[in-house]
């Protein structure tokens, strides 16, 4: 069933196969999920997916076949995690990705969320209440997911990262939109003890 506050790729690619679709087989499924898409959108959709490199396509006479590119489509998590362990030893990595996914969804985090970012072992923060872990659960539920009952919930709770939070999302937002050559180097001029 198709949901509306569903991201529209994260759709598309898991209709795709490995296999890949032509657009009109591709429109035909997502018309039975419940997506109704005019196929000229939907083609310059793949083609700018195509773009992205999300999806490759392929010339099969008469009709083009669009097949995802596996290990191109990587999810918030991932991503979040990732970058924070480039920029922060292990330890305070899984702290602030942890603050980080508190403070941008508002919620408790998952375990599972915080295994998709990396996170290993003993979650750095505080288990969540049963109301806050009921909270992020309808989350969650309402956007099409499902979460065991079982599933344990963390908040990061402590001393504030917000300086390595604001350096994880300058970091993510200048590597995501590839404004390096806009960012002002820094020399340090004065050696500080």
């Amino acid at each position: 069933m198709f949901h509306p506050d569903k991201d529209f790729r994260f759709i598309v690619l898991e209709t795709l196969t490995d296999e890949g679709k032509s657009i009109s087989s591709l429109a035909k499924d997502l018309n039975g999920k419940g997506v109704k898409i005019n196929r000229l959108l939907l083609t310059g959709y793949l083609r700018a997916l195509t773009d992205l490199k999300i999806v490759k396509e392929k010339t099969v006479p008469p009709a083009k076949i669009y097949i995802p590119m596996k290990g191109k489509e990587r999810d918030f998590f991932i991503i979040v995690g990732d970058k924070s362990r480039q920029l922060f030893e292990s330890k305070l990595a899984d702290e602030v990705t942890l603050f980080a996914l508190n403070r941008i969804m508002k919620r408790a985090i998952f375990a599972e969320e915080l295994a998709r970012a990396g996170v290993e072992g003993n979650a750095p923060g505080r288990p969540a209440t049963p109301e806050e872990r009921a909270d992020a659960r309808k989350v969650l539920i309402k956007s099409g997911f499902k979460v065991p009952d079982s599933s344990k919930a963390f908040l990061h709770e402590g001393p504030g990262l917000e300086k390595e939070f604001t350096i994880l999302v300058e970091s993510l937002i200048v590597e995501n939109y590839d404004i390096g050559y806009l960012v002002k180097e820094t020399k340090q001029t004065k050696l500080t003890l």
